[in-house]
């Protein structure tokens, strides 16, 4: 699986190089505002902070949530109390976009996170931070699990 995640990253690569210039994507990363800090909006304190995540779909599980309004599905999660939202952009199999990523930095004031499996690190498309990916272990493999 993550073979084809990765064949699928460097297709979308590609075809993104195709449809937008360098010059356009310096010009996008010269004009957006400063990263916000997500580590400190996830340090301790008082309140157990979240990630909360857009995610339609899965690999594993397949379709999970019909998200019409990711701008507003991020906005009730910000409002709820989220330290951070992550947001999914792979589109194969996660069922993401960039316009998703977009759609929810425009309607927060809470870091956001780019959650793309086997992306090049950047700040895509006004993330604050990129999310790392680890796949999921198996059942018999969890943390402190005898092998």
């Amino acid at each position: 699986m993550l073979a084809d995640l990765v064949a699928g990253a460097l297709e979308d690569a590609a075809e993104r190089q195709n449809t937008r210039s360098l010059e356009v994507v310096e010009a996008a990363a010269t004009a957006a505002p400063p990263a916000l800090d997500a580590l400190s909006f996830l340090a301790p304190a008082e309140n157990v902070k979240i990630i909360a995540e857009v995610k339609r779909a899965s690999p594993s599980r397949g379709p999970l949530a019909t998200i019409a309004d990711p701008a507003d599905l991020a906005a009730r999660y910000a409002a709820g109390g989220a330290g951070a939202i992550s947001v999914l952009t792979e589109q194969r199999r996660f069922k993401g976009s960039l316009d998703d990523l977009v759609a929810v930095r425009a309607a927060v004031d809470i870091p956001v996170l780019s959650r793309r499996p086997a992306a090049p690190p950047g700040r895509r498309g006004g993330a604050d931070r990129r999310r790392a990916y680890r796949p999921r272990r198996s059942s018999r493999r969890r943390r402190g699990a005898p092998r």
